[in-house]
C-alpha cells in the first residue's frame, strides 16, 4: 500500500494554435489535441474560484449552484481523497469571513503603477469624472440587483471548508502558500469562467504568468452568458478555449476522477 503511485496520470486537453509543418499554419487547421501529464500529488493543489451563494444575476447563480452541487463538490470530494491541498479563493470580502484565512492583510493592494496615478478621484470616478463610469455604473447599474453585503454574500453552503484547507484573498497570498508549499500545479475549478477564474488576481491569467501548470476542470464551471450565447454556452466555451489556447490545459471531472481513484487516501495503511 505505502508504494502505491504518489502522481496524478491525468489525460489533459490544449487547443494547438499551430500546425505541423506541411500543413499551413491557418486558422482552419487548428485543432484540439490530448495527451497524458503526471502531476505529483505533493506539488499539486486544487483551487476554488468564487464559489459563492448568491449573485445578481438570477439565472447564473441558478447554473452555478447546480454545477456546484452536482460537479465541483464531487472533485473537491476526489481531491481530497487523493491527497491534493484544497485552497479557497472566494474573493477578499468573502476569505476574510473564515478562520482559515489567516495571514490576509485589510488594506486594499495598491495599483502596479503606484497610489498616484491615476489621480484617486479618476480611478473612482467622481468629482469631474463620473461620465467616465463604468459599464456596471451606467444606468441602470447593478446596484438595483446587487448589495454583496446585504445579501450575506459568502461560499457556498454546499461547499465544506475545512479547518486543514486554505483560504486567500489575494493572487499574491496564493503565490506565497504556494511558495511555502512547494506546489507547481494548479487545478482549477471555479465561476465565472470567463470573469473571475480568468481575471481575478489568484485567476488563472495571473497564476499563469507566475509559471504555474495550470489544469482546469472544465466540468467544473459555467461562465456568464449573453442571450444569444446562452442557448449553446458559447461565452463558457470560448473562455475554455482561452485557457486551452494561452494559459494551460483543461480535463474532463471522469478524468481526473479516475486518476484520483489511482492514488490512496493519506491515511490508508
Amino acid at each position: 500500500m505505502g508504494n502505491s503511485p504518489s502522481v496524478l496520470d491525468l489525460k489533459v486537453r490544449y487547443y494547438q494554435d499551430s500546425t505541423p509543418a506541411d500543413v499551413p499554419c491557418r486558422e482552419e487547421h487548428f485543432i484540439r489535441r490530448e495527451i497524458r501529464m503526471e502531476l505529483p500529488v505533493e506539488q499539486t493543489a486544487l483551487v476554488l474560484v468564487d464559489l459563492w451563494n448568491t449573485h445578481f444575476i438570477d439565472s447564473w447563480i441558478e447554473r452555478a449552484a447546480r454545477v456546484t452541487r452536482e460537479a465541483i463538490v464531487p472533485a473537491i470530494e476526489m481531491s481530497r481523497k487523493a491527497g491534493l491541498a484544497v485552497i479557497h479563493a472566494p474573493s477578499p470580502e468573502v476569505a476574510r469571513q473564515f478562520p482559515q484565512s489567516t495571514r490576509n492583510p485589510s488594506a486594499p493592494v495598491p495599483p502596479r503603477g503606484g497610489t498616484g496615478w491615476p489621480p484617486p478621484g479618476f480611478r473612482s470616478r467622481g468629482g469631474a469624472y463620473p461620465a467616465y463610469r463604468g459599464p456596471r455604473s451606467q444606468p441602470p447599474g447593478i446596484g438595483l440587483h446587487w448589495d454583496p453585503i446585504s445579501d450575506d454574500l459568502t461560499i457556498s453552503p454546499a461547499v465544506d471548508v475545512r479547518d486543514e484547507d486554505v483560504v486567500i484573498t489575494s493572487g499574491a497570498e496564493l503565490h506565497e502558500v504556494l511558495a511555502e508549499r512547494n506546489v507547481l500545479h494548479l487545478v482549477y475549478a471555479g465561476f465565472a469562467t470567463n470573469w473571475c477564474v480568468l481575471g481575478r488576481d489568484y485567476g488563472i491569467r495571473s497564476m499563469a504568468r507566475y509559471g504555474y501548470n495550470i489544469v482546469f476542470l472544465r466540468d467544473c464551471t459555467a461562465g456568464v452568458e449573453f442571450p444569444d450565447t446562452l442557448d449553446e454556452l458559447f461565452v463558457t466555451e470560448v473562455a475554455i478555449r482561452e485557457i486551452e489556447q494561452q494559459f494551460g490545459f483543461s480535463a474532463s471531472n471522469a478524468d481526473f476522477f479516475e486518476s484520483c481513484r489511482k492514488i490512496p487516501e493519506r491515511n490508508a495503511s
